[in-house]
């Protein structure tokens, strides 16, 4: 049967069709075959009014394409439930339910008519059970969301306490004190720790600023400027 999105009229069975013409192929599979086809063409007096099938068995009435047909909202068939909720489908096929897109109207693009679903047709007899299962699914989502949320936020204050712990430790093992002329010394005989300025660069790992001794000791530019 054809159905028109415009009248939503069905075809009548046994009908000729009115006119045929050439349909151009735009997108060819398979190459070297004929590009045109023969497309027939119905008027509106050898349709009648749209009258969907009813839902049997537990099982909801779709087209060739596995859709159901929702132009309008009488044409939903009888025994069935319109659900517009996300995540209806996939949640319908782990409970067994069956269920169906709903095609409400068509998008045109690059000359081609692209399908719009919106939501799923169920049988009335699982619309509330699956309506309970979306319910306690979206509760589920919202709670771990919430959870990775705090998680995240204690990590990062993890990471901010270790980093200031590292700092102290550093400024305490080396007695970090600050010198005029823009370098950075250790007080204490033996070896003097320098750290010229043009030394400054970002470290890649904290992503801290730190300086540079010649003899490899890096520690942060923040610690020495604090004690300022």
């Amino acid at each position: 049967a054809v159905v028109s999105t415009q009248s939503t009229g069905q075809l009548r069975e046994g009908e000729v069709p009115y006119k045929i013409v050439k349909q151009k192929i735009l997108y060819d599979r398979y190459p070297g075959d004929d590009r045109w086809k023969d497309m027939p063409l119905y008027g509106d007096w050898q349709t009648q009014w749209y009258k969907p099938r009813p839902a049997e068995n537990g099982k909801v009435p779709r087209n060739d394409f596995g859709n159901v047909e929702l132009f309008k909202p009488w044409m939903l068939p009888p025994g069935t439930v319109h659900l517009n909720l996300p995540g209806t489908y996939s949640l319908a096929r782990k409970l067994g339910i069956d269920a169906a897109h709903a095609v409400t109207g068509f998008e045109f693009a690059r000359c081609r008519a692209v399908p719009v679903t919106n939501g799923v047709i169920v049988c009335e007899e699982f619309a509330e059970t699956l309506c309970c299962a979306w319910e306690e699914q979206s509760r589920n989502h919202t709670e771990r969301t919430e959870e990775k949320r705090v998680e995240k936020i204690y990590d990062n204050w993890k990471l901010l306490i270790k980093s200031l712990l590292i700092k102290e430790k550093i400024l305490k093992k080396y007695d970090m004190t600050s010198e005029e002329g823009g370098s950075r010394k250790k007080k204490g005989g033996g070896h003097v720790h320098v750290y010229p300025a043009r030394s400054k660069r970002k470290d890649k790992v904290t992503g801290q600023m730190v300086q540079k001794c010649s003899c490899g000791l890096v520690v942060p530019v923040e610690s020495c400027e604090e004690e300022l």
